[in-house]
């Protein structure tokens, strides 16, 4: 794990080098206000912070619906973290987990997780790159890893209290990131799975050395999602309190620790037990095993298709229905709504990508370069002698018709390709429903013949006549 080292220097030092730089983590407490409300305060740059329903969560730094966007994601992981180690999370009302995304970011940009102690407040930070490099995975990890050194920062003593502050091990924080997501624990089990075919499984001693793990999807995530799952199971309150106490207080969570304090390594041999747990779940052939999870990605898909503008985008005209499609949105091109909602539902389809098979994502990334059109329209016209500025990092139209044909083909695009999703997703079904009908028995009553059948009306009808005619054939 030598290839981490970089990755663990940057991220001990990156919040004593802010500070040293004049970075400040203190934001002091406001009136909250969430969603709409803020969207519609923002007038017409629609540009504002938008905080979590839960009001855990305050983002900045895009469209106040992206930023709506965005913290209800954040708020669902906060409740599914909740349900894995089943404590609710020590939030108060005034202290808010700030999550700024940079207006502009480099190619290599990451996701940067800060926190630290200042006059007895704990503050935490997440500063993630701009929504085209945005990386749902990253963003789950680093927004994990916070949420459970603020439970960790609970038990912290007050002599303490000074610094970053406890921080609990990469593979904890990672693993339960992934397990969040069905889609993700579903993709993590077929990789184990590969591994042990070829024998070259991650012991479990070799996966809870890993305190520092670096962005990106790496096979160590898989394992550290599966001693998750193992060492700390959903809902055991005991043992996530023992390790929040433990990280709080200093305590290295090491293979003693574990030993000690995890139910599943008490009495056994903790590898033997490890190689078991991880080949019960490569030969675990659930419902959620079979199922790749396509249809529940594709419901939400069309969920996002309908939205309600006015819940996205403030500023939107009197003559717009409560309810919209996204095909609707053609006809409001231009419109400074319009460009706002379109951003917010790009960003929303694009977070569905994340554990999605890839001819779902095939579709969903149809769907989002439909919403990325909407928000680059034809430049606006300038004198003969003034030339236009052009962004090289957006193809615009040269004008609006152009622009409404580009529009309408990409819709195109995405409906085709997602039909022909769901067609080829019914194929696959049917061939799985084919293995699994029973052979006939042999004391089985056998089929009806068409000729037991009951006739209706019309057929009766034809029949006569196909009996007159042969008849008179003779």
């Amino acid at each position: 794990m030598n290839r981490f080292l970089p990755a663990t220097i940057i991220r001990r030092l990156a919040p004593g080098l802010l500070w040293a730089a004049g970075f400040t983590l203190a934001v002091r407490a406001q009136a909250p206000e969430t969603g709409a409300e803020i969207a519609r305060r923002a007038g017409a740059s629609g540009r504002a912070t938008i905080y979590s329903a839960d009001r855990r969560f305050m983002v900045s730094g895009m469209t106040s619906a992206e930023n709506m966007v965005l913290a209800g994601q954040l708020a669902e992981l906060a409740g599914q973290v909740e349900e894995k180690t089943g404590m609710p999370l020590p939030l108060q009302r005034d202290q808010v987990l700030g999550v700024m995304v940079q207006s502009s970011s480099s190619p290599d940009a990451q996701v940067l997780k800060m926190q630290g102690w200042d006059e007895g407040r704990f503050y935490q930070r997440l500063v993630v790159p701009g929504r085209i490099r945005l990386d749902g995975e990253d963003l789950m990890d680093g927004a994990c890893w916070l949420l459970l050194n603020r439970h960790a920062a609970e038990y912290t003593p007050a002599s303490q209290r000074a610094g970053m502050g406890a921080t609990v091990p990469d593979w904890i924080s990672a693993g339960l990131a992934q397990n969040t997501q069905a889609a993700l624990r579903s993709r993590n089990r077929d990789w184990i799975s590969r591994e042990i075919a070829e024998g070259r499984v991650l012991s479990l001693a070799q996966v809870v050395k890993q305190e520092v793990l670096p962005p990106g999807r790496w096979r160590e995530k898989a394992y550290a999602a599966a001693a998750v799952e193992f060492l700390f199971p959903d809902g055991d309150l005991n043992t996530w309190a023992a390790l929040f106490k433990a990280v709080g207080t200093r305590q290295p969570i090491d293979p003693a620790w574990l030993r000690k304090a995890c139910p599943a390594l008490r009495d056994r041999n903790p590898e033997k037990a490890w190689r078991g747990q991880l080949e019960q779940r490569a030969r675990s052939r659930t419902l959620e095993a079979w199922s790749d999870r396509s249809l529940q990605i594709e419901e939400r898909l069309l969920q996002a298709l309908n939205f309600r503008p006015r819940d996205l985008a403030p500023g939107v005209p009197d003559d717009v229905p409560q309810e919209a499609f996204a095909r609707d949105l053609v006809d409001y091109r231009g419109q400074e709504w319009t460009r706002s909602v379109a951003a917010a539902l790009s960003l929303q389809v694009q977070s569905l990508k994340l554990g999605a098979p890839p001819p779902l994502q095939d579709v969903l990334a149809s769907y989002a370069a439909f919403f990325d059109q909407l928000t680059t329209p034809p430049p606006e016209k300038h004198s003969w002698w003034r030339r236009s500025k052009k962004d090289p990092a957006k193809l615009r139209p040269p004008d609006d018709a152009t622009w409404q044909v580009a529009l309408n083909q990409l819709w195109m695009r995405a409906e085709r390709a997602h039909q022909d999703f769901l067609e080829n997703h019914q194929t696959r079904k049917r061939y799985v429903d084919s293995f699994d009908k029973a052979a006939p028995g042999a004391f089985d009553d056998p089929p009806p013949s068409v000729s037991d059948l009951p006739r209706t009306r019309a057929q009766t009808y034809v029949d006569e006549v196909e009996e007159r005619l042969g008849q008179e054939s003779f």
